[in-house]
């Protein structure tokens, strides 16, 4: 279709299920949760006229696709059906402005057995699904787990979610060290509070320059298991 000396792709490719987008500074990153791979793109607008709803103008001179679109097509990270796949819509996800994180040193938390019951239940199943499925996997029985709808008059109970976190963070040094495992201790943490009806979202973001992959525990601007100042460096990706 033309529109006086430009040229709009009338009939755009779809990202496929499996693929999210996120745009960080003049980067567009692909996350492939089939493949556990990420794809950056520089600039994000050579991929604009493309992909449906491109979050930049689909406006785009004449001449060859880019051949960083027939990579994403070969790889299966493009499709043409649009039912098939999905618009190319960043996730929206609340700016984190507090941590559950933050402890009052003068009440220190007394979990009980069934806390650490669930606990190490919860660190066990997460260290088991992240090393027998692949990630799309993973993220797929968690979206089935979560309650479709709220119970009538639910209300988020910060008090008691700090509580729940406290307890978890006070037992986790016994199964595993949560530096460098965000991936691990997002899925046990949300597994744990799972036992005790709280189903916040695991978010997961990027950063480029250098690249960087990065996921957190969030239910609206409270963070489970993780800082604002940190979080807020990344780019949200997925939110599940």
């Amino acid at each position: 279709m033309h529109q006086g000396t430009e040229f709009v792709w009338a009939e755009p490719y779809w990202l496929a299920q499996h693929v999210h987008l996120a745009l960080y500074g003049n980067h567009a990153v692909l996350m492939d949760l089939r493949r556990n791979r990420y794809l950056a793109v520089q600039p994000a607008a050579r991929l604009a006229g493309w992909i449906a709803a491109w979050p930049l103008p689909a406006v785009r001179a004449p001449g060859a696709p880019p051949a960083v679109l027939g990579r994403l097509v070969e790889h299966g990270m493009l499709v043409r059906e649009r039912g098939a796949g999905h618009a190319a819509t960043p996730v929206v996800n609340a700016l984190p402005e507090r941590t559950l994180l933050e402890f009052d040193f003068d009440a220190p938390p007394r979990p009980n057995g069934r806390d650490l019951r669930r606990a190490a239940w919860a660190c066990a199943a997460a260290a088991s699904a992240l090393k027998l499925w692949p990630m799309y996997t993973v993220l797929e029985q968690l979206r089935r787990r979560r309650p479709t709808t709220a119970p009538p008059g639910a209300r988020f109970d910060v008090g008691h979610a700090q509580a729940l976190v406290r307890r978890f963070v006070h037992l986790r040094p016994w199964f595993y060290s949560a530096r460098g495992a965000c991936l691990l201790d997002s899925l046990a943490l949300l597994t744990f509070l799972a036992e005790y009806g709280l189903h916040p979202h695991w978010v997961f973001g990027v950063r480029t320059a250098p690249f960087h992959a990065h996921c957190w525990v969030q239910d609206g601007e409270v963070l489970f298991n993780d800082a604002p100042d940190r979080v807020r460096q990344y780019a949200p990706i997925l939110r599940i």
